[in-house]
């Protein structure tokens, strides 16, 4: 698959999964989760789908949500069959994306290290 194509069918996926989870999903488990698709990357030859979900909250949520959207993948991708207009619908994985949580930790770490650095001046 040409990477122009492949750019193309990701954006297309990304969009078309977002929308499916926000209007055709009825596991509560899901709805509940808030997940928002962060991104999609398509395998070479367009037949597999790496699906990275951003899903807020604390670790068991997240294993919770993680859990119903590898159990309804079969739903979603049937869905996503519905409405792409490609010969072969990938195959999705979801993954947890954790890259928001690692910027803040970043962030947290800066500014940890800038209060070392610039200690309180004295008061006079």
């Amino acid at each position: 698959m040409q990477e122009r194509t492949r750019e193309r069918l990701e954006a297309e996926v990304h969009r078309e999964l977002a929308d499916i989870l926000e209007h055709e999903v009825k596991d509560p488990v899901m709805q509940e989760a808030f997940a928002t698709v962060a991104a999609v990357r398509l395998s070479p030859d367009g037949r597999h789908a790496r699906v990275y979900l951003f899903v807020p909250g604390d670790e068991p949520q997240r294993n919770k949500a993680m859990a119903a959207f590898k159990q309804n993948q079969g739903f979603i991708r049937t869905a996503l069959a519905t409405r792409l207009e490609v010969r072969r619908v990938p195959a999705l994985d979801f993954q947890l994306d954790e890259t928001l949580d690692k910027a803040l930790r970043v962030d947290e770490l800066l500014d940890e290290l800038k209060d070392e650095d610039n200690p309180d001046p004295p008061a006079s």
